[in-house]
């Protein structure tokens, strides 16, 4: 359809992959479709404002803008630059308009692998707009919860109990044995806190997600408070009655563990006979019934020389892969799982692997903010800036009501929600403010150092591999930083037309 500055258009309403929220006087709006965002200042925020998932006629809303605004601005110029938002908004496909509830319908987006580029990941927080917009919605947001720490976002872990017991994961064997599920009751109660608060984001996990008893309802009520849901499973327990719910509830994605097109390496690395068929199945049941799935592989001594078999396979069903060279330690402080971790020079092969296979990596590499353009730029701002958002703006809720900054620092506990309100924890935990207070500048050797855009520096790593230390930085994360960076220029220069 043209754009919307055609007299005849009378409805517009967000897309159904649309989010809208406003957060510190601003309008923030997100797609999980094409996976773009952007935030609006000033009058932006308000025409955001004026916008929802219900039908309206642009008059009215142009009426109560106009009411807003008063004599400030003359009501063509209002329509007009009302209608050129809109129109910019439909373009990139954050809206729908048309004459008619059906055509709003008919002009409405589903996900689907037959698309051009079925996207499932961000990649790019770059604002794509004819406007003038701050150009990293990431940093935007980081910056602004830090000065003012908000709860965009929550992993919920809905049971401890695991049907895999894999042999690099960070959460302790022990935990998975003694499991518990949290009730559908309570899971709906810190739902509502969450939402009502301005929430956006929740990624539901475990231990093993599909063992929930009640996920699909879970699932619902997320929906029906118009919240982004992303899942995280192994996928072995997914029944096939749930397929259709998770494509009518329109989650996100769904992430799922892979680590080998070779049965045996997968069934060894998860310690269950049988799961990669399963799990296998399962992937292609997803994709059949058009859900948004994101494979994981992480890479690890048993696997790494497959990486390239199960992008491969990842290709041939149109799916993104997310890989990781760096394991985490056990959330209990217990480093045994990183016998399992693979070597500086292990790791440059898989990377070498990644930059030449994987065109999503290589695009990445070609669009990427550089992270020390950002400091040059504002050596004085960024000092002051996290390194991420745990305990900023996301927080982890465990089946046993403890609260954690992240999902892999467990030994972090700040607080339990069958004992204060998820809103008591983020403002007044004292453990949260002093996370809340590491900054760049805490990282001082970080700050001159030639491969911070390639680093994965990571508060819960260091705090998890080092008894505790947050600040300890561990020399293999720094040593495979310098081999990426170094594989990365020279594949960039060998390329160079």
């Amino acid at each position: 359809m043209e754009a919307c500055k055609n007299e005849k258009i009378m409805l517009v309403r967000q897309s159904k992959n649309t989010f809208i929220r406003l957060y510190f006087g601003k309008g923030y709006i997100s797609n999980q479709l094409t996976r773009f965002d952007r935030i609006y200042n000033e009058t932006g925020a308000d025409f955001l404002s004026e916008i929802s998932r219900v039908p309206q006629n642009v008059d009215s809303i142009l009426d109560r803008l106009q009411e807003l605004y008063g004599e400030s601005i003359s009501i063509e110029s209002l329509k007009n630059e009302f209608l050129s938002f809109i129109d910019e908004l439909v373009q990139a496909k954050f809206l729908v308009v048309g004459d008619s509830i059906e055509e709003l319908d008919e002009n409405d987006l589903d996900f689907s692998y037959a698309m051009e580029n079925p996207k499932t990941m961000i990649n790019d927080f770059t604002q794509h707009s004819n406007e003038v917009l701050d150009e990293n919605t990431q940093n935007m947001m980081l910056e602004a919860t830090h000065r003012m720490p908000r709860l965009n976002g929550i992993q919920f872990e809905l049971t401890s109990r695991c049907n895999e017991r894999c042999i690099h994961c960070y959460i302790p064997n022990s935990k998975k044995n003694s499991g518990g599920d949290m009730s559908l009751e309570k899971v709906k109660c810190i739902i509502d806190e969450f939402a009502n608060n301005g929430g956006l984001q929740v990624t539901l996990s475990g231990g093993e997600v599909f063992l929930h008893k009640d996920i699909i309802p879970i699932i619902k009520y997320c929906r029906e408070k118009d919240l982004v849901i992303t899942i995280l499973s192994n996928l072995i327990a997914l029944k096939d009655y749930q397929i259709p719910f998770l494509k009518q509830y329109n989650v996100s994605s769904v992430q799922v563990s892979l680590y080998s097109m070779d049965a045996a390496v997968h069934d060894y690395i998860t310690t269950v006979k049988g799961s990669f068929e399963k799990t296998k199945s399962a992937i292609e049941k997803l994709v059949k019934a058009d859900v948004p799935l994101v494979i994981s592989c992480p890479m690890m001594k048993a696997n790494y020389k497959g990486y390239k078999d199960v992008l491969k396979y990842a290709q041939s069903i149109r799916c993104k892969v997310n890989v990781d060279v760096i394991m985490m330690a056990q959330a209990n402080l217990d480093t045994n799982n990183l016998a399992n971790r693979l070597s500086v020079e292990e790791s440059g092969e898989v990377i070498k692997d990644i930059i030449e296979n994987n065109a999503d990596y290589r695009n990445a590499i070609s669009e990427m903010a550089s992270f020390s353009s950002l400091m040059y730029a504002n050596r004085e701002n960024f000092v002051k800036l996290p390194l991420c958002g745990a305990g900023i703006n996301d927080c982890c809720i465990a089946e046993n009501g403890d609260v954690y900054p992240c999902a892999g620092w467990q030994d972090m506990v700040v607080g339990n929600v069958y004992k204060q309100s998820l809103k008591e924890i983020w403002d007044s935990s004292e453990k949260l403010k002093t996370i809340r207070a590491v900054t760049q500048g805490d990282f001082p050797q970080c700050l001159e150092c030639e491969a911070q855009d390639y680093c994965s520096r990571c508060l819960v790593r260091n705090y998890n591999e080092s008894n505790g230390d947050m600040f300890n930085l561990n020399k293999h994360f720094c040593d495979v930083a310098f081999l990426n960076k170094q594989i990365v220029e020279e594949y960039i220069a060998s390329h160079k037309a």
